[in-house]
């Protein structure tokens, strides 16, 4: 685990997953001693002494910062020495580094941000959410064997279906560059194209993937991002609301209200993936908390363990 998170984070996250995998903490060891109690089984530590900030240009990070913890995290991927990074760092100077360190995997043009979204009956996955704000047709199509190889090989679904996020399902509605990546996946065997899908019904089960580019596609993150924020707000101040007699009522279903409450943690479902590369790069959100940077650190190893940067390999061959 690299980048430039916090060790309040991303300490006791790694703590808690050690038994998960064997994991390196990067950074300033001085730093995440004091969140460790002492030797942990499966926890070792990589000293890096920088950390990119805010203020730093891309060129800091690929230039002018040599022992960052982000790089040195991902040098760690470069060498061998490590399947996969999850950071919390900036997203452009991750992406900057992980295309110059770890570098792509041969026949794929750009890498794309992918998330598994959970629906009304299972996952589905999107990308771009925020890499490519323009994208050309065979860049979309190679998103979606992107997404197909992520929603096989870490969701176990046999035939991802592929839908192309638009303003409407008609043919003919939305930019020219849509309609011609609607042709590239129909005339593609390896994709089984369902059509057009719009964003207020992303969570209905009317695909396993779901391409967009990334200005679309992070519009549509942040919109849902949001709205799952302002659902849980609702839900704690109808809560707070209730007289004596209903919350007494309502303590028979306590035990259900808990599990909508979990379910409606963005935290849950942190951790996006940088498809494309030659290792696995997972980028945490930078408000993530502990139990938001174990959900980053579990899609890292979901996907190490389906072999995805070799499956990707394989596709593109």
């Amino acid at each position: 685990m690299g980048g430039d998170a916090g060790p309040a984070v991303t300490v006791p996250a790694a703590r808690a997953m050690a038994g998960r995998a064997d994991l390196i903490l990067v950074g300033d060891p001085e730093r995440i001693a004091e969140w460790l109690p002492g030797e942990v089984p499966g926890l070792r530590i990589h000293p890096a002494r920088e950390a990119l900030t805010p203020a730093d240009s891309l060129a800091d990070a690929l230039r002018r910062k040599p022992d960052s913890s982000m790089r040195q995290a991902l040098l760690r991927v470069a060498a061998g020495e490590a399947d996969a990074v999850v950071s919390g760092g900036d997203t452009a100077a991750l992406m900057g580094l992980a295309r110059s360190l770890v570098t792509m995997v041969p026949g794929i043009e750009r890498p794309a941000i992918c998330k598994d979204l959970q629906g009304v009956s299972g996952p589905f996955w999107m990308l771009d959410l925020g890499a490519n704000l323009d994208c050309t047709a065979e860049q979309l199509r190679q998103f979606a064997l992107m997404g197909n190889t992520l929603a096989r090989h870490v969701g176990g679904i046999a035939e991802p279906r592929v839908a192309l996020l638009n303003i409407g399902t008609e043919a003919g509605k939305g930019p020219a560059v849509i309609g011609e990546a609607a042709r590239l996946f129909e005339a593609d065997p390896s994709i089984r194209y369902v059509g057009y899908v719009e964003g207020n019904v992303l969570f209905s089960n009317a695909a396993d993937v779901v391409v967009a580019d990334g200005f679309a596609g992070n519009i549509a993150l942040k919109a849902i991002e949001g709205a799952a924020y302002m659902a849980g707000h609702l839900l704690h101040r109808w809560l707070e609301d209730l007289g004596p007699l209903e919350q007494a009522g309502l303590a028979l279903a306590r035990g259900k209200l808990r599990s909508l409450r979990h379910a409606l943690n963005p935290q849950r479902y942190n951790g996006a993936s940088f498809v494309g590369l030659s290792g696995v790069v997972v980028k945490s959100h930078g408000s993530a908390d502990v139990e938001g940077f174990q959900s980053a650190i579990e899609e890292a190893i979901l996907e190490v363990e389906g072999r995805i940067p070799g499956h990707l390999a394989a596709e593109f061959h």
